[in-house]
């Protein structure tokens, strides 16, 4: 038996892993990692445990998502080469890379929130980090995997991402942000009746691009897009080891590409709230309650 937390530590230790091991008053977090450890090591890649301590945040997305599906009574698997998750149901093969973005560098990055100093949620910058994020994934490792033969056409490709590491990310509207940056929806808006001062209609704006400070334009539109159909659907979360919900995948949000070549299945997972585009209409269901609703 191995533990997730090791004595030695190399000198670009990520401080969190550091923090958690070490200070005492996070001791029932630890606890909580280790219990993940013994349900995921078996399929942990070989250098899992080492490339924890620099990329702290990374590492347990991907344990928590492994857990999160484990603990729902599905069997994964994974491999070194190719996505991190592989589910096998004999029909179908569902292949989910994780990642957990970071704030960014330059002038696009998210900056941390100044203590007592009150500012706008940057919403359109951490648009652009998931929107990286998902390019990063989806036209240098999947055209990849594709190209090697691990993952095929006819399979179900899923992006996992998770918004832990970028500030503010957890402030939210009611359509989700990682809704908003792969579908065109804007800011909300409500017409009002002049002569009452009543609200009549309350709608989202068209949105489908988030501007970079150069002037450049990043599509947020890409689920109506052909060239983006080897993307069966996004799984997001911005759980961390410190903000966890009560059960495992609570927290998950999930939206069906609805120009994807290969359709993941609705409720196949069974989690957290799941998103689709029906007949122009944004539906959810929430897998806790199994309620049902249009946006």
């Amino acid at each position: 038996m191995t533990y997730f937390f090791s004595e030695f530590l190399p000198k670009n230790a990520d401080p969190a892993y550091s923090i958690i091991r070490d200070q005492p008053q996070y001791l029932d977090d630890k606890k909580f990692i280790e219990e993940m450890w013994l349900s995921y090591e078996q399929y942990a890649d070989t250098n899992f445990l080492e490339q924890s301590k620099i990329d702290f945040n990374q590492r347990i997305w991907e344990m928590y998502l492994a857990c999160s599906l484990i603990f729902q009574g599905l069997s994964i698997d994974s491999k070194d080469e190719g996505p991190d998750i592989l589910i096998d149901t004999g029909e179908l093969k569902i292949w989910i890379e994780a990642v957990a973005p970071k704030p960014g560098q330059g002038v696009d990055a998210v900056s941390q929130m100044e203590f007592g100093v009150l500012r706008n949620i940057p919403d359109e910058k951490i648009k652009l980090r998931y929107r990286s994020a998902i390019e990063e994934k989806y036209n240098k490792k999947y055209k990849n995997y594709l190209a090697k033969k691990i993952v095929k056409p006819e399979d179900c490709y899923i992006i996992a991402i998770n918004g832990s590491s970028i500030p503010s990310a957890r402030r939210e509207l009611e359509i989700p942000r990682i809704i908003r940056s792969v579908l065109p929806f804007g800011n909300e808006s409500i017409n009002i009746d002049t002569e009452s001062g009543m609200p009549i209609e309350r709608f989202y704006q068209y949105q489908d691009s988030s501007r970079k400070q150069s002037g450049a334009s990043v599509s947020t539109d890409i689920f109506f897009k052909e060239e983006y159909s080897g993307i069966s659907a996004i799984l997001f979360s911005c759980m961390d080891v410190l903000n966890r919900p009560n059960e495992f995948g609570d927290d998950f949000v999930l939206l069906h590409n609805p120009l994807a070549t290969r359709q993941f299945p609705q409720g196949f997972f069974k989690l957290g709230r799941e998103y689709w585009v029906d007949n122009s209409s944004l539906k959810c269901i929430t897998w806790s309650t199994e309620g049902k609703s249009d946006i």
